[in-house]
């Protein structure tokens, strides 16, 4: 991989999860080959500014999760996790992303609550099926829950959603440093954030992350 001008190394990592959220965009739970994924991500990640830790489940059920967060440390790579709940939620990340929902809401604030005490800043992800959110609806969502940023993620057709609706927003308190932010790894995002290098939950390089349909 030409890891020139790439800022981010965006990775979906293996995962057990105990949900199973209606528009979930990787339904095969734990599917792939975490050992090849570290692999992947030790070849891959000198000369990358953050790393972006995502999964097919729950980020912080993966077996490799910790491995990965102490590399990057070591070689201090700021580390941003997507889908963080209690479990992956550690000192010194410099970003995490919880997905808020009626499926999720119980994990997500206990996760929004630990990330406050820790001192690390929270965006928070919704789903949006709609075209009537605005930028001060998502500012209104961040001041509700203390957050430095809100994700709105236009609906797409992969995994358990059969549609694809609305529009993506995305909103980021003036003055707070959250690391790159949007990350361009999902199809609803591309082409909002900084350069991005993406491995999958088998460590192969994509050029997206996801479960098209």
């Amino acid at each position: 991989m030409n890891n020139m001008n790439k800022r981010v190394l965006a990775v979906q990592l293996p995962a057990p999860c105990p949900l199973a959220c209606g528009f979930c965009r990787t339904p095969q739970h734990d599917e792939g080959d975490p050992e090849a994924v570290y692999g992947a991500v030790i070849r891959d990640l000198p000369g990358h500014q953050e790393l972006y830790l995502t999964s097919n489940g729950e980020t912080g059920l993966s077996t490799v999760f910790r491995r990965l967060v102490q590399f990057a440390t070591g070689l201090g790579v700021k580390i941003s996790v997507l889908c963080a709940t209690e479990r992956s939620i550690v000192p010194g990340l410099c970003r995490v992303e919880v997905s808020l929902n009626e499926f999720t809401r119980p994990l997500a604030l206990r996760a929004i609550e630990k990330a406050k005490a820790l001192g690390v800043p929270v965006v928070v992800s919704i789903v949006n099926d709609s075209d009537e959110l605005s930028p001060t609806d998502l500012e209104k969502l961040a001041d509700e829950h203390g957050a430095a940023g809100v994700i709105a993620r236009g609906r797409q057709k992969e995994g358990r959603s059969a549609t694809q609706a609305g529009k993506t927003l995305v909103y980021q308190r003036p003055g707070i440093d959250i690391g790159s932010f949007p990350i361009s790894a999902y199809s609803e995002l591309a082409g909002f954030g900084a350069p991005v290098s993406c491995i999958d939950h088998f460590g192969r390089s994509v050029a997206l992350l996801g479960s098209p349909a």
